[in-house]
């Protein structure tokens, strides 16, 4: 009977050693993948959306970059990467979304990035916005003369109007950032045009709630929440910023606003902690297209 008894313990204590074992394996793999791999990855996330605004022969091609975070977890040659795969797809218009540099106390390569963000090329222009890193650490001037410098038109509460080929146009409205400045809804929609596309650009998601109503909008870009940066299946993002906990990730149709669509790119680089898990780095293709009658 005892020696049954050490048999079933054995066998027990060898099960036990399994799943450990099985445990830690899966643990180890999952930090592997979170710290050193996927962080480097880089998808094209391709998203259509149809309008009945503009008359288009072919998709208007808008690309969207987000949340560098330029430093020791994200380099040049990282960058770069990024600059050419925007390139590649020909864009008619480019977006930033915002923070561009983690740290601007350290951070001294300041040429270097003007020379490679002014190697960006579309069609009708390069448009930024501030995010919450940009103005911290006293960079607020820094990231102005970096976006003028290298052809990038920063919009700060205001508004531009992009006459396309056939005429017709589109807005592009830009916000302050709400984390760390002051955004003014006012003044960035003033004088807009009625007609026409809106295109509004926010660091921040959630500021959609904040949308003045006059102010109708048909689609906003917007990054700041990394999608999580690291997600779980059937949780999520277990880890959210504030301006970035109602809208983490993705295309969002607006409720409270009959038509507008928000997307929230998952950004590029990491902040606070360097891992990113099953929410790979994006850059985002819209293909604009007309709604066919």
């Amino acid at each position: 009977m005892i020696k049954g008894l050490f048999q079933i313990v054995g066998r027990l204590i060898k099960v036990m050693v399994e799943v450990i074992f099985t445990i830690a394996l899966i643990g180890l793999c999952v930090f592997v993948d979170a710290r050193y791999i996927e962080p480097k990855l880089l998808k094209v996330k391709e998203q259509r959306i149809t309008t009945h605004k503009l008359t288009l022969e072919e998709p208007l091609k808008i690309v969207q970059f987000s949340d560098v975070h330029l430093g020791k977890d994200y380099s040049f040659t990282d960058f770069k990467r990024i600059i050419t795969k925007v390139n590649v797809l020909n864009p008619d218009l480019v977006i930033f979304t915002g923070d561009l540099i983690d740290d601007n106390k350290t951070f001294t390569e300041v040429e270097k990035v003007i020379e490679l963000l002014e190697m960006v090329e579309s069609t009708y222009g390069n448009y930024a916005v501030y995010g919450n890193h940009d103005h911290g650490g006293n960079g607020t001037r820094r990231y102005a003369k970096i976006m003028k410098e290298s052809g990038f038109r920063l919009l700060v509460n205001e508004n531009e109007t992009i006459t396309l080929k056939n005429g017709e146009k589109i807005n592009v409205i830009g916000i302050d950032d709400i984390v760390l400045s002051r955004p003014d809804f006012e003044a960035a929609f003033k004088g807009i045009e009625t007609k026409g596309y809106k295109l509004f650009i926010s660091h921040a998601p959630d500021v959609v709630d904040r949308l003045p109503s006059e102010g109708v909008v048909d689609l906003q870009l917007s990054g700041h929440s990394h999608g999580g940066q690291v997600r779980l299946p059937i949780v999520g993002a277990p880890f959210t910023v504030p301006y970035g906990r109602k809208y983490i990730k993705g295309l969002y149709e607006v409720s409270e606003r009959e038509g507008m669509l928000l997307y929230v790119n998952s950004g590029i680089g990491t902040s606070q902690l360097p891992y990113r898990f099953l929410n790979p780095p994006e850059i985002t293709l819209f293909l604009i297209e007309s709604i066919r009658e």
